[in-house]
């Protein structure tokens, strides 16, 4: 369940009782358990805030593998899309889109078709890099550490502190926003993370990744 409340009146703490404070995913993205895209060593992706953009380098201890955000370095999903008219009845738009992946040639034109007429023309595209929404870092694309499957959908976190702010929401029967935007990393869970009847199954799957997570700080 949830309902709303202004932020002035944010009551303290309340066991049983989350509230949407507000913040967003990038909270959380400062330090960033992922798996290195050469070897699939498990390292760290560390950034820095510095507005308005973030800095973050990444080394792998195993193979020596390097990223650096100053170089524009980047190994994970990209989307191609573009529109255009159809070139055969001038309907507006033929739209394209396509799933990119590390290692392939970008693509420059995609074939559409036309909505009205059925027919197909080339679309000229630009990629867009996929950083929110999927189990990977938002820096560089690498796949992260920490990732738990569930039959409802995947669960996935940054870091502990990341596990730990989803397990507090998990557990709350009562879920409250302090009159903040649908942009708060709460309010942007999937649909499946919300329902009442997941809760269960989530929280089990969160604190095994508690685990994975505290034993993978101390190594």
């Amino acid at each position: 369940m949830a309902i709303r409340r202004n932020r002035s009146l944010r009551p303290a703490p309340v066991a049983g009782r989350h509230l949407d404070d507000g913040h967003r995913l990038t909270r959380y993205a400062d330090r960033v358990a992922v798996h290195c895209h050469r070897c699939d060593a498990p390292g760290w992706v560390l950034a820095d805030w510095r507005p308005y953009h973030w800095t973050a380098r990444f080394r792998c201890g195993s193979c020596g593998a390097a990223l650096d955000s100053a170089a524009g370095d980047w190994v994970g999903p990209v989307h191609y899309g573009g529109r255009r008219p159809c070139g055969y009845c001038g309907h507006q738009w033929v739209c394209a889109c396509v799933a990119g992946k590390p290692g392939q040639p970008a693509p420059t034109v995609v074939s559409g078709l036309c909505p009205h007429c059925g027919r197909s023309s080339e679309v000229s595209v630009s990629g867009q890099r996929v950083r929110e929404g999927e189990a990977n870092d938002p820096h560089f694309g690498l796949p992260l550490l920490l990732v738990e499957p569930t039959r409802a959908g995947v669960l996935w976190a940054y870091n502990a502190a990341h596990l730990q702010a989803l397990h507090e929401y998990v557990v709350s029967p009562l879920r409250e926003r302090a009159g903040v935007s649908n942009g708060s990393m709460f309010s942007r869970l999937p649909g499946w993370m919300k329902l009442g009847r997941n809760r269960a199954m989530m929280r089990k799957a969160i604190e095994r990744m508690l685990v994975k997570a505290r034993h993978d700080q101390r190594s």
